[in-house]
């Protein structure tokens, strides 16, 4: 019994949102009734978050909208024009920090084969990096976030600490023009705040789809960010906003 929760936690986890009957093409030789007692017991020790019909991961219930493989198949097209005008940014041996979402992943695959130190603490960003042979490419350690695939922890700000930057390029849980950039996890904003103290230029990469997609207790001002790179299809008021904080957008 323990083995099958810990196995639909898993899956929940990866998919952001199940229902039932998908549920049940998983396991196939068990019956909703004990699926839907499963959920019960998952959603009472805050394992998951039940739903009408099924059940969402927590990342997904308060706000991070998908995990990292379900957002990567999203705004592809945004994302890569992204990635293509931040990378434009670069020159010869410039010291970055890359982040660990889908957007900076986009980065990754485009950067420029010329010699750079690229650290991040993404393990798909990671992988990306490894491709480039002139790149030199470091991941800070820490623990495993299975739902944004990173590392996470104190050895991660540890790292961090020791190190200075041209660029920090960071995805963002969301943006409001009352609040600034939304952070639905601790390691998220106190990511952001250690990486504005030790980069000559913190950028953010945004899609116009995370403006008010979602909201949370932690967030930071727009005005410790200097750049953000979107995809052209952010409002006049959003664009406003950010020039009156000082934050150029590209």
């Amino acid at each position: 019994m323990d083995t099958r929760r810990q196995e639909i936690v898993d899956l929940i986890n990866r998919e952001g949102k199940i229902s039932v009957s998908t549920l049940k093409m998983h396991f196939p030789d068990v019956s909703d009734v004990t699926l839907r007692k499963d959920l019960k017991y998952l959603d009472s020790t805050r394992q998951i978050i039940r739903v009408h019909g099924g059940a969402k991961s927590l990342p997904a219930a308060i706000g991070t909208v998908d995990n990292f493989y379900t957002r990567s198949a999203k705004h592809i097209g945004e994302k890569k024009l992204i990635a293509e005008k931040a990378a434009r940014l670069l020159g010869p041996n410039h010291a970055l920090f890359v982040g660990s979402g889908s957007t900076c992943t986009e980065l990754c695959k485009v950067l420029p084969d010329i010699p750079l130190q690229v650290f991040t603490d993404g393990l798909v960003t990671a992988l990306e990096l490894s491709k480039f042979p002139n790149i030199e490419a470091t991941i800070l350690g820490g623990e495993v976030n299975t739902n944004d695939i990173r590392a996470s922890g104190p050895k991660v700000f540890d790292g961090l600490n020791q190190l200075h930057f041209d660029f920090a390029f960071l995805g963002t849980d969301g943006y409001r023009s009352d609040y600034g950039f939304v952070c639905c996890s601790a390691h998220s904003a106190a990511l952001f705040l250690t990486l504005r103290k030790c980069s000559d230029k913190l950028v953010v990469l945004m899609d116009h789809s995370k403006v008010n997609a979602a909201r949370a207790a932690r967030n930071i001002a727009s005005s410790q960010v200097d750049i953000v790179i979107s995809d052209g299809g952010l409002e006049s008021s959003v664009m406003k906003s950010l020039s009156q904080a000082g934050v150029a957008v590209l």
